[in-house]
């Protein structure tokens, strides 16, 4: 069997129980910097205390990549344990992390690394780690591994519901003028990712439409009972579990996790944002 080891940036929001308990995977943080000062994702801020400061802070913080040289050194270290690295990354089209894992690819020389870009971020870039650590506890070749990464690429949905406007408006998603008038007129913009992007799918006016948009869609997939369901939020649990209790009445023998969104996700959306996302 192929010694391998998974990493993923912290966007993954890997909890210390999993690293504790799968020896070969690996979180590199990327850097949340609020008011000047910086911290590493996951280690000196969780995704609760993120929306805490963010809200108390004078400027929208920002964000930024793992060094590059401290994704050089935990590859150099890796590749004396491990025969391949298999680099999970956020969306390159939201941060320069994958570039960063091609860099130091490049850098070593070293045809023992895969950097995967996710296209994704949060719970499709933590599920697709899992289903590698599943199949190298399986024996499967590298080629399988990434073959299951590109199905999950291409057979998954990430949706999101956003409270404040002004957090769009800020990270240049949408204009003033559509952000003030969102405001007045109460509208909940619902996002998703496309190609990489976050980009707007809708826009309704009241909670209840909110989660009939949401119901609507999951719907209209016809999910097999194979098929995962994931349900993330920035400090909004109460609307996690609410969406989970009518998704649930679609799809009652669904296992429905709640997990928390990234930092990273929750600059653009704000506090109180959550979403659901699956993998077919």
């Amino acid at each position: 069997m192929n010694k391998i080891a998974v990493v993923v940036d912290s966007t993954a929001v890997i909890n210390a129980e999993l690293l504790e308990s799968n020896t070969n995977l690996y979180s590199i943080p990327l850097h949340l910097i609020i008011d000047e000062e910086s911290y590493k994702d996951g280690l000196d801020i969780t995704p609760s205390e993120f929306c805490t400061k963010m809200n108390q802070a004078s400027h929208l913080p920002t964000t930024s990549q793992p060094p590059v040289g401290d994704v050089f050194n935990l590859f150099e270290e890796l590749l004396k344990k491990y025969e391949y690295i298999i680099y999970i990354t956020i969306s390159s089209k939201l941060s320069g992390t994958f570039q960063t894992g091609l860099l130091v690819k490049n850098q070593l020389s070293n045809n023992r690394i895969i950097v995967f870009d996710s296209t994704f971020t949060s719970t499709i870039q933590k599920q697709m780690a899992l289903k590698t650590l599943e199949l190298i506890k399986m024996g499967r070749s590298i080629e399988t591994i990434i073959e299951n990464l590109e199905y999950i690429k291409e057979n998954s949905k990430i949706y999101l519901v956003v409270d404040d406007l002004g957090h769009l408006h800020r990270t240049g998603r949408i204009s003033l003028y559509t952000s003030s008038f969102g405001k007045l007129m109460n509208i909940k913009p619902l996002l998703c990712f496309d190609q990489g992007e976050i980009i707007i799918k809708n826009k309704v006016r009241t909670m209840n439409k909110v989660y009939n948009n949401l119901i609507d869609l999951i719907r209209n997939e016809k999910l097999s009972s194979n098929s995962r369901i994931i349900i993330a939020h920035a400090n909004g649990y109460d609307f996690a579990t609410k969406l989970k209790e009518k998704v649930l009445e679609i799809y009652p023998e669904h296992k429905i996790d709640i997990e928390e969104l990234s930092p990273v996700i929750s600059v653009h959306t704000g506090e109180k944002s959550f979403g659901i996302s699956w993998i077919r």
